[in-house]
């Protein structure tokens, strides 16, 4: 039986009013996520326990901070979003993983937020592959190729951590555990309105639902191998904000947005 196509996009116009605010809220959650995994990621380039690990999180952190460019500027374009406005939201306007709201105060909370919450987007970003809105489309595939070194990266300390020794292990299942939570919130309630519309309009190849649920098959492979037990803490998602991908006024820091927002050097930007 033939399948008939899905509409393609050039633009939201033709949009249903719920599809265009669920993309809008999706590329947004996701360059929100990027922005504050590179901030991390470039905090522990002074600090891991190899020289190599530093090298690799300078890496990681101007790959994901590439990546929030290409977003932003596909939020720009076609939704009228500033980027320098995007950045001086208030706390509580950030629709990142609740994870990197705070310092990362450890190796295992930094190789955490590496192999899940840099995971957990990257699957959401690869559900809009093969999207419907073309813009999306032709810009992905460059972050689903550079994406695949940050897997393979926090696989490998995820390993490490969990073999080498009991409290190595402890630490790890821990920040796993409580990075897990903030994933499941951040994907949201099962009858999310918005995933549902991006599939329907084959914005999206999958609900968020569907992703977390890969996601966390993903990591219960690996953790059943180094013996780490997989625990998702049961969300509660009363009260979930599509926009901000939160059930309550939090946000990141204070402190790490003042550094984003390059708010000590505000004075020698160059227009």
């Amino acid at each position: 039986m033939k399948t008939e196509a899905k509409v393609e996009f050039d633009s939201t116009e033709g949009m249903s009013d719920l599809c265009k605010t669920g993309l809008r809220n999706t590329l947004t959650a996701c360059a929100d996520t990027k922005l504050m995994l590179g901030y991390h990621y470039g905090e522990w380039t002074f600090g891991p326990p190899e020289l190599e690990a530093a090298v690799a999180c300078c890496s990681l952190s101007q790959t994901e901070l590439g990546h929030v460019r290409l977003l932003q500027g596909i939020l720009k374009k076609h939704f009228g979003d500033d980027p320098d406005a995007l950045v001086q939201r208030p706390p509580n306007a950030f629709a990142n993983i609740a994870f990197l709201d705070s310092v990362i105060g450890d190796w295992a909370g930094l190789v955490v937020a590496n192999y899940v919450v840099d995971l957990a987007v990257t699957r959401l970003v690869h559900a809009m592959r093969g999207s419907t809105f073309k813009p999306v489309r032709m810009s992905v595939e460059k972050m689903i190729d550079e994406e695949r070194y940050h897997v393979h990266h926090g696989q490998g300390w995820f390993r490490t951590l969990a073999n080498r020794n009991e409290q190595t292990r402890a630490a790890t299942q821990e920040r796993l555990r409580t990075a897990l939570g903030t994933v499941a919130v951040w994907f949201g309630p099962e009858e999310a309105e918005e995933s549902a519309a991006l599939v329907e309009a084959g914005i999206q190849a999958k609900t968020n639902a569907e992703l977390f649920a890969d996601l966390v098959s993903d990591i219960e492979t690996i953790g059943n191998e180094v013996s780490v037990s997989v625990e998702v803490p049961a969300p509660q998602l009363a009260g979930w904000n599509p926009e901000n991908r939160r059930t309550d006024a939090s946000g990141p820091d204070e402190d790490i947005l003042y550094h984003l927002r390059g708010s000590k050097n505000a004075i020698f930007k160059l227009n």
